[in-house]
């Protein structure tokens, strides 16, 4: 039988909702595989592909993999790793204390970038530039950049812009402006919190030692450029000078069979089976036409048959035209 409510329990039930002593929120049910979500707080962290950034990137692993190796003097690897998205103050608040962070602008386009360096890259890259090669973990809490160190690595970006740019000039010519360096990524913040932002980073391995190489974009600065970027092919008008070296230089060792053709002569089965010690067999071609100097098969060039030093030789007259 169902419990019926007196005048006095009803009247003390409204007067604890009117003053705010009975919660009526109703307890969320618990559904299985369902998380609560704040809409007000979340950090957006997503890989994208972006087909002209992908090449760009590429591109600046390569250059820098052989800037760094022939800066260092050593086996430097460098990998571009995949593109993300993720709100600007996300991205800061992965930055530790100290870091090198180096603020500049890809003119002509709009606003300015980061260039996030690990510290333990920065003193890898220090040590060896003042002549130590071993590998060792260097404290890198609580420290902070001399000036030395400072100096020194401005010398690293430099080179990480001069790369960037030609890494930049397949898709979009640019000239990286530096315009100052941080340690700290609250002074870092050259957008709003909440803009989102595309980051690219690098895996740098300077023989076993690992670090990282981060550029950050703001959406603003990539969008009128937006459909070079979003292209699904592009031209590589740049190409690398250490491969373009190697390749030359491979090239230019190969060995070539090169022979000189002095002549032909059409004779027939009982003619040939008849020949003799002495006999003369008269070419088709006379005494004043040029010799024909094949390589590998092909005929490339044409002169005259002579003898120089002792040997016979063929003195080059013209090279034979290659029709397309």
């Amino acid at each position: 039988m169902e419990k019926v409510l007196s005048q006095e329990e009803i009247d003390a039930l409204l007067a604890s909702m009117g003053g705010g002593e009975l919660d009526l929120t109703p307890e969320p049910e618990e559904v299985e595989g369902v998380k609560p979500f704040d809409f007000r707080n979340y950090a957006i962290s997503t890989r994208i592909k972006i087909p002209g950034f992908e090449v760009i990137n590429e591109h600046l692993a390569r250059g820098l993999r052989m800037g760094f190796s022939t800066l260092l003097r050593e086996i430097v690897e460098v990998t571009a790793l995949p593109i993300q998205m993720e709100r600007f103050r996300d991205f800061l608040n992965r930055i530790p204390v100290p870091t090198s962070i180096h603020i500049f602008r890809l003119e002509p386009l709009r606003g300015q970038a980061l260039l996030v360096i690990d510290a333990p890259l920065v003193f890898a890259f220090v040590e060896r530039f003042l002549g130590g090669g071993e590998r060792k973990l260097i404290k890198v809490e609580g420290r902070e950049f001399t000036p030395i160190e400072q100096r020194l690595i401005r010398r690293v970006v430099t080179h990480i812009f001069q790369e960037l740019e030609r890494a930049w000039k397949g898709i979009q010519p640019v000239k990286a402006k530096y315009v100052r360096g941080e340690v700290n990524p609250q002074f870092a913040r050259v957008l709003q919190p909440e803009e989102t932002v595309v980051v690219c980073n690098f895996e740098v391995d300077i023989e076993g030692l690992q670090g990282k190489i981060a550029f950050c974009y703001s959406l603003g600065m990539l969008q009128p450029i937006k459909s070079k970027l979003y292209a699904p092919y592009q031209t590589e008008e740049a190409t690398d000078p250490y491969w373009r070296k190697q390749l030359e230089e491979i090239l230019f060792s190969a060995e070539v069979t090169l022979r000189a053709f002095l002549g032909q002569a059409r004779i027939r089965i009982r003619d040939l089976l008849s020949l003799e010690p002495g006999d003369v067999l008269v070419l088709e071609s006379k005494v004043e036409d040029p010799v024909v100097v094949t390589v590998e098969g092909r005929p490339k060039i044409l002169g005259d048959l002579g003898v120089f030093k002792g040997y016979k030789a063929v003195r080059v007259k013209e090279f034979v035209k290659v029709e397309a």
